[in-house]
């Protein structure tokens, strides 16, 4: 029981560590390059350099979730509690984006507008995922030294 407990914490903390790096790395992003480099001129779609940047971060925190994971949970079912817990999450993300906000993009955008209004193709949707996957396992191997 003990050891069942401590996979699934290492799955819900490695989701978490997961979450973390990405509000954290996306809002150092959008301090620096703003929405004139997060988004297309007028629109709401996401520019070439913040799809860039969400495949490096996707990747990123993959790799954290899945060190995180692996140090807390027992054996490796921790580790495919997070990657069902990511696959799950992220297909439903895919299934069902954000609305939106109608109309063209004003110039000045905070970053809470931003968030619930960016547009980000349908393939990179579908590739969070993968990359949360990938970069959990590859983030498990590193913390086992392999």
């Amino acid at each position: 029981m003990q050891a069942h407990l401590r996979n699934v914490g290492g799955a819900v903390l490695g989701y978490i560590a997961m979450a973390l790096v990405v509000m954290a790395l996306f809002t150092g992003l959008w301090l620096v390059i703003g929405a004139e480099g997060s988004f297309e001129p007028g629109t709401w779609e996401v520019s070439g350099v913040w799809s860039l940047a969400t495949i490096v971060v996707g990747l990123l925190a993959g790799v954290l979730g899945g060190f995180v994971c692996s140090k807390v949970a027992v054996d490796d079912r921790g580790l495919w509690m997070l990657i069902v817990l990511v696959i799950i999450l992220g297909v439903y993300s895919a299934l069902n984006p954000l609305a939106g906000v109608a109309g063209p993009r004003p110039d000045e955008v905070g970053m809470a507008e931003a968030m619930t209004g960016a547009q980000q193709p349908v393939w990179l949707m579908w590739l969070n995922p993968l990359l949360g996957v990938a970069g959990a396992w590859f983030g498990s191997r590193l913390a086992k030294g392999k």
